[in-house]
């Protein structure tokens, strides 16, 4: 079986059916930095620490990816070819799955529609 190289939104972790699989399973997985800073600040609303999050994060062997200078180019590439999305959010985590090759995964596709390779968590566990 090939090993599936996913990248992570962090709308995903909403599900704990999903977050049982990643648990279960050996892809590679990885969380854009973006989305990172997305999920880390939704847990500090609700008072838990950075530490915490990370734990999990490490529990699911899941790395975080850098945003650099090639994710920053393919953003800017890929927003002014789509200007009808105007999340740079978005566009940045996309960029991120398209610089390192990996499959996008994220509750909203259709925030994602100007890119080829998008599933939801549904979809890879039916993988």
């Amino acid at each position: 079986m090939v090993k599936l190289k996913l990248v992570l939104d962090s709308n995903v972790f909403k599900s704990r059916e999903f977050c049982r699989w990643l648990l279960s399973k050996k892809e590679e997985k990885y969380l854009p930095a973006i989305a990172y800073m997305e999920y880390l600040e939704h847990h500090l609303k609700k008072g838990n620490t950075e530490s915490m999050v990370d734990a999990f994060l490490e529990q699911m062997n899941i790395t975080i990816v850098p945003f650099g200078k090639e994710e920053a180019a393919q953003e800017a590439k890929s927003s002014t070819k789509n200007p009808d999305n105007q999340n740079m959010r978005n566009y940045a985590i996309g960029a991120t799955a398209i610089s390192i090759g990996a499959q996008l995964v994220t509750n909203n596709q259709e925030n994602f529609k100007w890119m080829d390779n998008v599933l939801t968590p549904d979809d890879i566990m039916e993988k």
